[in-house]
């Protein structure tokens, strides 16, 4: 409670709810910026403030602004609120602009254009009319020319360099007798000399900015070398065509011809501009850490409650549905981080467990069918990853700790949702709830997608940075790996921002390091997300987040190695065939299997003969080890698979039933 007279505290209470009304003026906001932090400050500063009327328009204002900078933009909202009424001249507008607005503008370049200019209200001049230095509006035959810091009436005549010159229209325009001078200009350039009287202002274009407007061309003419007319600049200052300009992509410059890849898509460097392959790419959402999320469609958020929740699902309130991944996160003993999680992919009649860096399958009905599990989804691993395919269309890559990776083929788009959001390509509506509505931030969009009503929702987060303070200047340093040199060739193409504060909130539990990997998985994160755009970045040091692949190595052997982005490439128990098996580039402990044992059993991670290749039925069989399955055969392991053999005991419960 804020106020001590209670005037100003209903007056705060009816107005500043306005808002969050969802019919309301601001309601077209409300997914862009949370109204909620401005409506508690708007309820505290009206309730304190000495006119209660100017602060409410103060923080309504406030939160238009921060809506324009999110290109939202509130119109009418002023009205019977917080009317505004203009100097005589002036007339309000909620769009006003300040760049070449002033009567200065027409003379000098308006270094306001240079800055991000924001749309916002207030009052302007009427259309066609300039304003001056004392802020009146004048057409432009009222306003002065200004030559560095001198001022000229219009019509007034100056000589300058025996040029004479006129104010006009706020331009100053000059005429002599033609007198041109040869100058020698280099790079294809040709000299410009404004005493030409049929001289025009000339503007130099390059090939990043060649299609980006000039405004330009109306000030007076400054000499100099420039190139010709239909020519620009290339990044060696040379004049050349638009069509022979290179492509630019990531701070890199690429020749005609050159060929490079932005997802599942191949783009080539034709005539300046990039010619792309339109192929519709795999969607991936993340989670890691202390519920660091990044959706489908790239918004980054954090969540982590205490409860389970549908990480992603396709049944999006109907009943009919054909999967759902389910996430949990395991708490450490000390502090309450979250040191592992536990992942349930449910489809079909099975539950796939993914927890303690283990897969179990788990059947969930009765089945007539004696299958061996495993048909529909198959599980590897590579690198330092489990990676578990289903048929579907749906890949998960887990690291056997707090990161999971979910990758949707293009048949999901628009058809999922969860923690991950609706992947429909706008992030707008990411935070829709279990029941259709858009949630105002990411706790109740997280406490929408428990998975029981038993357990609580979370009310408050209390991340790292919070319990240990003192530990946030020394993470904040460590973190820095990833803004600094390391990672330089990845910054024009994989923002750092977000990663960075994930990694600094991670770090903050500084008095576990060691015991947890949070720092070094939010590192890796980054890294991952580089080598998905082409850039491989090796930053892992003995000192720092080290892996030890001689762990795999029997003695005398050097099969294993580690790789910053690498994949399976050699023969395997289950794919005997040599290539690369995943899309997806992955850190981690490769092997290179020698002939006499050319096959990774992935049971094992040894390299072995296709004679010694072990099974895997709830657990690993070794080569010619024999079990039964559940329904009763004996199965025997030979070079990899189960064979089986013998009358099937299998029976649905419908089956026992009529038996007796």
């Amino acid at each position: 409670m804020w106020c001590i007279n209670f005037l100003p505290e209903r007056f705060a209470e009816r107005h500043c709810g306005i808002l969050l009304d969802l019919s309301g003026p601001f309601a077209s906001c409300h997914s862009v910026v949370d109204p909620k932090p401005y409506q508690e400050e708007c309820k505290k500063y009206t309730c304190t403030c000495e006119n209660s009327q100017d602060c409410l328009c103060t923080i309504l204002g406030n939160y238009v602004k921060a809506c324009a900078e999110k290109e939202t933009y509130m119109i009418g909202w002023r009205a019977g609120l917080c009317d505004q009424s203009c100097p005589s001249g002036l007339v309000f507008r909620y769009n006003v602009k300040t760049c070449n607005s002033s009567c200065r503008s027409l003379s000098e370049r308006d270094r306001s254009c240079d800055m991000e200019d924001v749309l916002v209200d207030g009052c302007t001049c009427p259309d066609g009319m300039y304003q001056t230095n004392e802020g009146n509006c004048v057409p432009k035959s009222q306003c002065d020319c200004y030559i560095n810091d001198e001022v000229l009436q219009p019509g007034k005549l100056i000589h300058i360099d025996d040029n004479k010159c006129v104010c006009r229209d706020g331009i100053l325009l000059c005429q002599t007798p033609i007198d041109l001078t040869l100058q020698n200009c280099s790079k294809g350039a040709e000299y410009v000399d404004c005493r030409n009287p049929k001289a025009q202002r000339r503007v130099d274009s390059t090939c990043s900015t060649r299609n980006i407007p000039s405004f330009e061309e109306n000030l007076p003419c400054k000499r100099g070398c420039y190139c010709p007319v239909g020519m620009v600049r290339n990044s060696k200052g040379n004049c050349v065509f638009p069509d022979d300009c290179p492509c630019s992509f990531g701070g890199r410059e690429y020749d005609q011809g050159s060929v490079t890849s932005v997802g599942c898509n191949k783009c080539t460097c034709i005539k300046g501009s990039w010619n792309c392959t339109q192929n519709e790419c795999q969607t991936t959402c993340h989670i890691y850490g202390e519920g660091h999320v990044r959706s489908f469609d790239g918004k980054s958020y954090s969540f982590d409650g205490l409860c389970q929740y549908s990480f992603i699902e396709d049944y999006c309130g109907h009943e009919n549905g054909t999967f759902r991944i389910l996430t949990e996160s395991i708490l450490c003993c000390e502090d309450g981080l979250t040191c592992s999680r536990k992942i349930i992919v449910a489809f079909q009649d099975q539950n796939i467990v993914l927890q303690d860096g283990k897969v179990t399958a788990v059947k969930t009905t009765e089945s007539k069918e004696c299958e061996l599990s495993g048909n529909s989804y198959s599980v590897h691993t590579v690198g330092l990853y489990l990676i578990l395919k289903i048929l579907s269309g749906i890949t998960i890559i887990w690291d056997k700790n707090t990161r999971i990776s979910v990758l949707l083929d293009p048949r999901w788009n628009g058809k999922v949702c969860g923690l991950c959001g609706n992947n429909n390509g706008d992030l707008k509506d990411d935070f829709t709830m279990r029941y259709s509505s858009v949630a105002a931030g990411a706790l109740e969009f997280g406490n929408s997608w428990k998975t029981s009503q038993e357990c609580s929702d979370t009310v408050a987060q209390t991340f790292p940075c919070d319990s240990n303070p003192y530990c946030k200047a020394w993470a904040a340093r460590k973190c820095e790996i990833i803004r600094d040199s390391t990672f330089r060739d990845c910054h024009n193409k994989v923002d750092p921002s977000t990663y960075y504060d994930a990694c600094v909130e991670e770090a903050c539990a500084c008095d576990m390091e060691g015991k947890y990997l949070g720092f070094c998985t939010a590192v890796a994160m980054y890294a991952e997300a580089c080598s998905a755009v082409g850039v491989c970045v090796t930053w892992r040091k003995p000192d720092l987040c080290p892996i030890y692949c001689d762990y795999y190595n029997a003695p005398g052997e050097c099969s294993w190695h580690y790789e910053p982005c690498g994949t399976v490439t050699a023969k395997t128990c289950k794919d005997r065939v040599i290539g690369q098996k995943f899309s997806v580039l992955l850190e981690g402990c490769y092997a290179k299997c020698p002939d006499s044992a050319p096959f990774l059993d992935e049971n094992t991670m040894k390299c072995v003969s296709l004679s010694e290749c072990s099974c895997f039925y709830n657990d690993i069989i070794p080569a010619g080890g024999v079990i039964q399955d559940n329904c009763g055969r004996t199965c025997y392991c030979i070079a990899g698979e189960l064979e089986c053999s013998g009358e099937s005991l299998c029976f649905s419960l419908i089956d026992l039933g009529k038996m007796r």
